[in-house]
């Protein structure tokens, strides 16, 4: 089992990370959790720190919050019709390479759980913008020294909690798959769930690293 005991989260105010940031402040054994984002999580907890970082090209400013971090949930991102393609790639993949140079320096033995999606592709050939940027940022981690590392690469995600994706074309195909997970005709992962998965696997799966997948996914969150 993981040493825990601080933890820091990008992508807490999303629909996953705040599922996600729940989970680790209601968790025995969590001392700190360090939140970098633009905007306020909402949550109040004497162990959450909230740092309001604009740059996400460059965590140096705020490098001194990022020592002795054990764990780290990586779930900044941005839907691939909500921004051009350089900019998707920029958030994909720059964002996280700027915040593990960093990380890799104060916290050399930190734990990293990447929020990543289904489909990705690690040999970059994929001509959809969204599959190469996804890879992309797969080997990106996997090219850090980083001793434990694991990716989650959910589908669909069904949202459950107050924070909801923007986009039309979701809400619409989520309206379907609400239908179908009332009859567990979905493969589909509420947000709880993958948030759940994640937390679990982080602080309990004694790997150096793995892919997790849509069966995976649902068989950790039901356990």
């Amino acid at each position: 089992m993981a040493k825990a005991e601080n933890i820091l989260i990008t992508g807490a105010t999303g629909m996953v990370g705040h599922q996600v940031l729940k989970l680790l402040l209601q968790k025995d054994g969590v001392k700190k959790v360090v939140s970098i984002s633009r905007n306020p999580t909402g949550l109040n907890d004497p162990r959450l720190t909230e740092i309001f970082h604009d740059n996400f090209m460059d965590f140096r400013s705020v490098a001194n919050d990022l020592k002795e971090i054990d764990i780290c949930f990586y779930c900044l991102g941005v839907y691939q019709g909500g921004v051009q393609k350089d900019k998707f790639f920029e958030i994909t993949c720059d964002y996280q390479r700027a915040l593990t140079d960093v990380l890799a320096d104060e916290s050399p033995e930190a734990t990293f759980v990447l929020f990543g999606a289904q489909g990705a592709d690690p040999t970059e050939k994929n001509l959809a913008t969204f599959a190469k940027a996804k890879g992309r940022a797969e080997n990106l981690l996997s090219e850090t020294a980083f001793p434990r590392k694991f990716i989650f690469r959910p589908g669909y995600i069904f949202p459950t909690g107050i924070r909801q994706p923007k986009n039309l074309l979701y809400k619409i195909f989520g309206g379907i798959v609400g239908l179908l997970r009332r009859f567990d005709l979905s493969s589909a992962h509420s947000d709880q769930d993958l948030a759940k998965a994640m937390v679990i696997a982080a602080f309990n799966d004694e790997r150096a690293f793995n892919i997790f997948e849509e069966p995976d996914i649902k068989r950790i969150a039901r356990s």
